[in-house]
């Protein structure tokens, strides 16, 4: 295993221990959304451990390594492709 897998694997886990923890101390409206991206980050950490780790569910395609770094649980060329509606729009 190389440093940059170690290092996203160690990323990975200490953001699932804040989701996690996060999930335990809120009884929020927003609970849905954090226990959806707890299973992103558990999703992320098995594709790690299988070696399908960066390859597109739907068509088994690598994604952008400059995406993966950015969002490393996409998940798929679909997710890629929604991107766009969380970027801020401009008032121009």
């Amino acid at each position: 295993m190389d440093a940059v897998t170690k290092d996203l694997i160690s990323e990975l886990r200490k953001t699932r221990q804040e989701l996690q923890n996060k999930l335990d101390s809120s009884q929020s409206s927003v609970s849905y959304y954090i226990q959806a991206e707890l299973n992103d980050v558990d999703a992320a950490l098995k594709k790690l451990e299988t070696g399908k780790y960066g390859h597109c569910e739907i068509s088994g395609e690598l994604l952008p390594a400059s995406l993966l770094a950015m969002i490393p649980t996409l998940k798929s060329i679909d997710d890629i492709s929604r991107l766009d509606q969380y970027y801020r729009k401009s008032l121009h």
